[in-house]
This record gives C-alpha cells, structure tokens and sequence, in this order.
C-alpha cells in the first residue's frame, strides 16, 4: 500500500492536469505552444514575493496568479505547513497562453519546487519533464502529490461547474484584463518638464523618474513602448489627489484642483508604503507626485471608474518608474 499510494496520486495528478489545460486552453482567446526550453526556463524563474507578487514579467514570460486566488495551504499531522501558488503563464511578446505553473513550498525547510504543466497544444517534450519532476520529486517530497492533485482536482471541479471569476459585466475573465496600461492621451513628464501623450513616446525618450532612495527626481531612458489593443472596451480605475499642506477641514476649500490619475486598476503606482496596485489604492494613501524637478507626497481624497479605452499602452524603463499626469507610476 505504500507503494501503491504515490503512485495513485502521480496518477491522478497527470490526469487531472491533462483535462484542466484541455479547460483552461479552451478558454483562451490566443493559445500558445509551450517547448521544453520555455518550461526550463520557467522553472528558473524566481518570484521575490510569493505572497504579493500576483504579477511577474520575467524572462520574456507573465505569470499572473490564477483567478487571482492565494495560495492553497495543507496543514498535515507532521505539524509541516506547505503551500501551493498557481500561476497562469504567458508569453510577454505576444500574451499568448501558454500554460501553468506551479510552485509548492515547504513550510518546515522553505525550499520551493516549480512544476510547469504546458498547455493542451504544449510540445511533447515539455510533457514529458512535467510528468518526469511530478513523478521523482514527488518521490522524494512527503506530502507534495496528494497536495498538487488536491489543487488541480479543486480548479477542475471549479472550471467544470462554471466557477470561473468574473468580470462586473458577469462574464468570464479575459487575459486583456490583465494588462496593466494607461489609456492612450495620458500624459507622460518628460527630462526636460514638459509632457507627451503616452501613444507618441518612443524607445530612447528621456522621461522623469523617481530616485526612492534619495527622494529625488531624476532621469531615465525609456527601452519600450508597450501596446495592447483590447478586444472589448475595458474600465479605467481613477485616484484623485491633492498636495498633503493644502489639506483643509474642508475637501470644498481646497485652494488648487485634485490631480487625476487613471488606468487600468491592476497598474502599480509608488505610495507611502511601496508598491500598490491602482485598485488597490484608498482614500487617505499617499502617492508621490513630480512637477518642476520637485517630488512631494499626494493624499488621496476620492477613488472610483473614470471612463473605459480599446488600447491602452505602459512603458518599460531603465528606472523602472515614470511620471504620468504628475504621478510616480512604476512600470509593470
């Protein structure tokens, strides 16, 4: 029986995989094909914190956590906790899907394990060193098979039933979701102070960014300019903000407008207390806003939609920050 149980569990394990890409590609507007070079690759990829980091663009590849879930936790007799964070992944030149993975850790050592499950149309050979690191590192992990067969069976079951996450519309999320951009007319504060449209910026532009370690406004060269034409009309998330020493009694007194920011809910900004999505962003945060070589802090007074865009556009920069509408945005 011992033998025969990790066995029962490698088994079903490899099954309910095969049916959950069959499910998961089915769903997606661009399936890609996985090779055995992407799934090495993906293996190595390192994921600062597992814990927060719900979105990573890495080594050509976006890995964003599956339905936005956490992690799954399995608390055994052995008093060992372990995890397991799901993560959908993507190719960065042209977001197509190209399958899962999966990362367990051990509460007890905290060593991680990586398990990259190609999609339904992954190459052969990217097969086949799935099964192979299921079937001997599981071998050699108490508790790691019944754990990932446990998951897999669970999103299964969800994706059957149609237990997908939504949208606000009532529909099942789309991959365009996920690109956290800027609408296209959004202004970007250049070296030299003065702003361009986010659409007209190009490669090797010279932009404002922000030193956090000096708090000091500095510069940096932009390396890309990033498109994603949507295939429906996606909601631009907004803050408003006001400098912190204009600050009154009443939000009817402010001496100047409250600035706005807008895009996409999951583009991350710089606040007081580091890195927030712009969803995330409340009323009371503190961000950071550039004008005229000056940085200070911006309280948020009023968050909420503001409109909706069919492309949106992000830079990527050597600072990997940038000012838009007057605000420290970080790239993606």
């Amino acid at each position: 029986m011992k033998r025969t149980l990790p066995y029962f569990f490698f088994l079903a394990a490899a099954l309910m995989t095969s049916f959950f890409a069959q499910r998961v590609m089915a769903q997606a507007a661009t399936p890609g094909t996985l090779t055995a070079e992407q799934a090495t690759a993906l293996k190595a990829l390192k994921i600062n914190n597992l814990e927060k980091d719900t979105y990573v663009k890495s080594g050509g590849f976006i890995l964003e956590r599956y339905e936005d879930r956490p992690a799954y936790v399995f608390n055994y007799s052995d008093g060992i906790k372990r995890k397991i964070y799901l993560y959908k992944v993507y190719s960065a030149g042209d977001t197509k899907d190209l399958g899962l993975l999966a990362i367990y850790q051990n509460g007890k050592t905290n060593e991680l394990k990586s398990f990259v499950m190609p999609g339904a149309s992954g190459e052969p050979k990217a097969w086949d060193a799935y099964l192979d690191d299921m079937k001997y590192i599981g071998e050699k992990e108490p508790g790691l098979m019944p754990a990932l067969a446990f998951v897999l069976s669970r999103e299964m079951a969800n994706l059957m039933s149609g237990g997908a996450a939504k949208t606000e519309e009532g529909g099942a999320k789309k991959k365009e979701e996920y690109n956290f951009c800027f609408g296209p007319q959004s202004l970007v504060t250049l070296a030299d102070g003065t702003q361009k449209a986010i659409v007209d910026v190009r490669e090797g532009d010279l932009v404002m960014s922000y030193e956090a370690a000096t708090k000091t406004v500095v510069t940096t060269r932009v390396t890309g300019l990033n498109t994603h034409p949507m295939a429906t009309e996606i909601t631009l998330a907004g803050i408003w903000t006001v400098p912190t020493n204009e600050l009154t009694a009443s939000m009817a007194l402010l001496p100047s407008p409250a600035q706005l920011l807008e895009a996409t809910a999951n583009h991350p900004v710089l606040t007081d207390t580091g890195r927030k999505t712009l969803g995330d962003v409340a009323v009371g945060d503190l961000v950071y806003r550039c004008e005229n070589g000056v940085t200070y802090p911006a309280r948020v007074i009023r968050t909420g939609s503001t409109g909706r865009a069919t492309t949106v556009y992000s830079l990527s920069t050597e600072k990997g920050n940038y000012v838009v509408a007057g605000t420290v945005v970080l790239d993606k």
